[in-house]
């Protein structure tokens, strides 16, 4: 073989070798982002409504009716507390996702659980934005899920899809609105929803009177 050919096989082996190594570091850098332990703040925090979901819907029912016997408008507030246990009760995958947690973080909400990944126990950390939506049924409380993290990489749009529906079956307050009586009957009769400092305030307006958007404010 002449002295070219040494030459070409050496230059072929070292880039292919240059590449495996790149490779190595940048999955490396990704297995390090993903496993590390995102800065999540104190624990889910505020008053508790009740330690399950119909507890929770029996509390804001009551307080519900209580504020529209004096006024046309009421408003009631789910904690960081509420809102994780809600979420654990629709938690879709208990055995993928454990340690569900719901905090509300510069006007944001912010879910986070321990995904099972093979040896592995990355922390999923989704950001959540709430809006109330007007149908042919009436007001609809749906929860969207425009990023999702693990660890502290970002998921890609197309691979976090079906998390995100997860997400947003888990923390979606339409089942709540439907386990008490009291709360069925004042769920087309919503106004708002909006994030507030520790929670999220849900406004409900009294029959006939007119709707308030900015009451929850």
């Amino acid at each position: 073989m002449n002295r070219s050919g040494e030459r070409g096989i050496v230059r072929g082996c070292c880039a292919g070798l240059i590449l495996l190594i790149v490779l190595a570091a940048g999955a490396a850098f990704l297995a390090d982002r993903a496993l590390a332990a995102p800065s999540l703040g104190a624990p889910p925090a505020g008053p508790s409504h009740g330690a399950n979901e119909v507890a929770i819907a029996v509390s804001l029912g009551t307080d519900l009716a209580t504020q529209l016997l004096t006024s046309e408008h009421g408003v009631v507030v789910l904690s960081e507390r509420d809102l994780t246990v809600l979420a654990i009760a629709n938690n879709p995958h208990p055995d993928e996702y454990r340690d569900v947690a719901i905090r509300v973080r510069n006007g944001r909400v912010v879910a986070s659980a321990q995904m099972s990944a093979g040896p592995f126990s990355p922390t999923v950390v989704a950001d959540i934005t709430l809006a109330l939506q007007t149908g042919p049924a009436g007001p609809t409380l749906a929860a969207t899920v425009p990023e999702v993290d693990v660890g502290l990489l970002p998921v890609p749009g197309f691979l976090d899809a079906g998390l995100a529906a997860q997400i947003d079956s888990a923390l979606s307050l339409e089942r709540l609105f439907s386990v008490d009586p009291r709360l069925s009957a004042l769920r087309s009769d919503i106004e708002c929803v909006a994030v507030v400092p520790g929670g999220v305030a849900v406004g409900i307006h009294r029959p006939g009177a007119p709707t308030v958007a900015s009451s929850c404010r």
